[in-house]
Protein backbone atom coordinates (compact mmCIF):
# COMPACT_ATOMS: atom_id res chain seq x y z
CA UNK A 1 0.00 0.00 0.00
CA UNK A 2 1.19 3.47 -0.94
CA UNK A 3 1.04 6.45 2.05
CA UNK A 4 -0.16 8.86 0.92
CA UNK A 5 -0.84 12.25 3.05
CA UNK A 6 -3.65 13.66 2.05
CA UNK A 7 -4.40 17.36 3.96
CA UNK A 8 -7.38 19.38 4.70
CA UNK A 9 -7.21 23.23 5.71
CA UNK A 10 -7.05 24.26 9.09
CA UNK A 11 -10.13 25.62 10.63
CA UNK A 12 -9.78 28.82 12.89
CA UNK A 13 -13.18 28.12 14.76
CA UNK A 14 -15.65 25.15 14.29
CA UNK A 15 -15.66 21.24 15.43
CA UNK A 16 -13.86 18.79 13.56
CA UNK A 17 -15.45 15.14 13.74
CA UNK A 18 -12.91 12.43 13.28
CA UNK A 19 -12.86 8.36 13.57
CA UNK A 20 -16.07 8.28 11.50
CA UNK A 21 -16.05 4.66 10.15
CA UNK A 22 -15.62 4.67 6.49
CA UNK A 23 -18.49 5.22 4.35
CA UNK A 24 -20.41 7.19 7.08
CA UNK A 25 -19.68 10.83 6.95
CA UNK A 26 -21.91 11.69 4.14
CA UNK A 27 -24.65 9.91 6.65
CA UNK A 28 -23.85 12.73 9.17
CA UNK A 29 -23.45 15.40 6.61
CA UNK A 30 -27.05 14.86 5.42
CA UNK A 31 -28.65 14.33 9.03
CA UNK A 32 -26.87 17.23 10.28
CA UNK A 33 -28.35 19.34 7.58
CA UNK A 34 -24.71 20.23 6.79
CA UNK A 35 -25.25 21.07 2.85
CA UNK A 36 -27.82 23.78 3.67
CA UNK A 37 -25.83 25.03 6.81
CA UNK A 38 -22.72 26.22 4.34
CA UNK A 39 -25.42 27.73 1.95
CA UNK A 40 -26.79 29.68 4.60
CA UNK A 41 -23.96 30.61 6.02
CA UNK A 42 -21.30 30.03 3.26
CA UNK A 43 -18.87 28.84 6.33
CA UNK A 44 -16.55 25.87 4.90
CA UNK A 45 -17.51 22.16 5.42
CA UNK A 46 -14.83 19.79 4.45
CA UNK A 47 -16.02 16.08 4.68
CA UNK A 48 -12.82 13.96 4.00
CA UNK A 49 -13.50 9.73 3.06
CA UNK A 50 -11.17 7.02 3.36
CA UNK A 51 -8.63 8.16 5.05
CA UNK A 52 -5.56 5.97 6.14
CA UNK A 53 -5.95 5.54 10.29
CA UNK A 54 -3.68 3.01 12.56
CA UNK A 55 -6.25 2.01 14.79
CA UNK A 56 -9.63 2.15 12.10
CA UNK A 57 -7.89 0.86 8.74
CA UNK A 58 -9.97 3.71 7.07
CA UNK A 59 -12.13 6.27 8.86
CA UNK A 60 -13.93 9.58 7.44
CA UNK A 61 -13.57 13.80 8.91
CA UNK A 62 -15.58 16.68 9.31
CA UNK A 63 -14.24 19.84 9.87
CA UNK A 64 -17.07 23.19 9.97
CA UNK A 65 -16.84 26.04 10.64
CA UNK A 66 -18.48 28.21 12.70
CA UNK A 67 -20.35 25.57 14.62
CA UNK A 68 -21.35 24.14 17.95
CA UNK A 69 -22.85 21.22 17.89
CA UNK A 70 -26.32 20.93 20.09
CA UNK A 71 -27.31 17.50 22.08
CA UNK A 72 -29.69 16.15 18.79
CA UNK A 73 -26.71 16.14 16.76
CA UNK A 74 -24.35 15.05 18.79
CA UNK A 75 -26.95 11.57 19.27
CA UNK A 76 -26.68 11.93 15.54
CA UNK A 77 -23.05 11.27 15.27
CA UNK A 78 -22.89 8.87 18.15
CA UNK A 79 -25.64 6.82 16.72
CA UNK A 80 -23.97 6.84 13.43
CA UNK A 81 -20.26 6.66 14.49
CA UNK A 82 -20.48 5.05 18.10
CA UNK A 83 -16.44 5.67 18.51
CA UNK A 84 -16.31 9.02 16.94
CA UNK A 85 -14.15 12.00 18.39
CA UNK A 86 -15.25 15.84 18.68
CA UNK A 87 -12.93 18.07 18.65
CA UNK A 88 -13.56 22.32 19.36
CA UNK A 89 -11.49 24.61 18.05
CA UNK A 90 -11.59 28.25 19.16
CA UNK A 91 -8.69 30.90 17.32
CA UNK A 92 -6.72 28.08 15.64
CA UNK A 93 -6.45 26.15 19.16
CA UNK A 94 -8.04 22.97 20.09
CA UNK A 95 -10.26 23.89 23.03
CA UNK A 96 -11.58 20.41 23.92
CA UNK A 97 -11.68 17.13 22.38
CA UNK A 98 -13.91 14.30 23.64
CA UNK A 99 -15.62 11.11 22.69
CA UNK A 100 -19.19 11.09 21.69
CA UNK A 101 -21.24 8.67 23.94
CA UNK A 102 -24.47 6.54 22.61
CA UNK A 103 -27.44 7.96 24.53
CA UNK A 104 -30.10 6.18 26.07
CA UNK A 105 -32.56 7.47 24.63
CA UNK A 106 -32.92 9.44 21.33
CA UNK A 107 -35.36 12.29 20.41
CA UNK A 108 -37.16 13.38 17.20
CA UNK A 109 -33.99 12.36 14.52
CA UNK A 110 -34.89 8.72 13.82
CA UNK A 111 -38.39 7.76 11.75
CA UNK A 112 -40.17 4.24 13.42
CA UNK A 113 -40.28 1.91 10.59
CA UNK A 114 -43.97 0.76 12.17
CA UNK A 115 -46.15 2.19 9.63
CA UNK A 116 -48.57 2.19 12.28
CA UNK A 117 -47.47 4.05 14.64
CA UNK A 118 -48.76 7.20 15.94
CA UNK A 119 -45.43 9.20 15.49
CA UNK A 120 -46.18 8.37 11.22
CA UNK A 121 -49.53 9.85 11.60
CA UNK A 122 -50.05 12.67 13.53
CA UNK A 123 -47.74 15.49 14.77
CA UNK A 124 -46.23 13.63 17.57
CA UNK A 125 -42.17 14.39 17.90
CA UNK A 126 -40.30 10.30 17.59
CA UNK A 127 -38.91 9.24 21.23
CA UNK A 128 -36.90 5.99 21.40
CA UNK A 129 -35.01 3.70 23.88
CA UNK A 130 -31.31 2.54 23.11
CA UNK A 131 -31.84 -1.30 23.96
CA UNK A 132 -28.45 -1.92 22.52
CA UNK A 133 -25.27 0.02 21.58
CA UNK A 134 -23.65 -2.68 19.81
CA UNK A 135 -25.02 -3.85 17.33
CA UNK A 136 -27.17 -0.30 17.60
CA UNK A 137 -31.13 -1.34 18.09
CA UNK A 138 -33.87 1.48 18.93
CA UNK A 139 -37.29 0.91 20.91
CA UNK A 140 -40.18 3.23 19.87
CA UNK A 141 -41.19 5.08 23.17
CA UNK A 142 -45.25 4.91 21.82
CA UNK A 143 -45.36 1.64 19.63
CA UNK A 144 -43.21 -0.49 20.96
CA UNK A 145 -41.30 -1.43 18.00
CA UNK A 146 -37.47 -2.95 18.35
CA UNK A 147 -35.39 -2.29 15.00
CA UNK A 148 -32.16 -2.20 13.89
CA UNK A 149 -29.62 -1.78 10.80
CA UNK A 150 -31.30 -1.44 7.82
CA UNK A 151 -34.43 -0.10 9.42
CA UNK A 152 -32.60 2.62 11.38
CA UNK A 153 -33.92 5.38 9.46
CA UNK A 154 -32.73 9.42 10.04
CA UNK A 155 -34.55 12.21 9.80
CA UNK A 156 -32.79 14.58 7.09
CA UNK A 157 -32.63 18.06 7.23
CA UNK A 158 -32.39 19.77 4.08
Amino acid sequence: MNQRTVTIAKIKTGIVIDHIPSGKAYLISQVLGLNALARETGDIIAIGINFESPSMKKKDIIKVENLSLTRDMLNVVALIAPIATITRIEDGEVIEKHRVETPTRIGDIVLCPDRFCVTNHEQVPGKFDVVNKDPLMLKCYYCETEFFGPLIKYKEKN
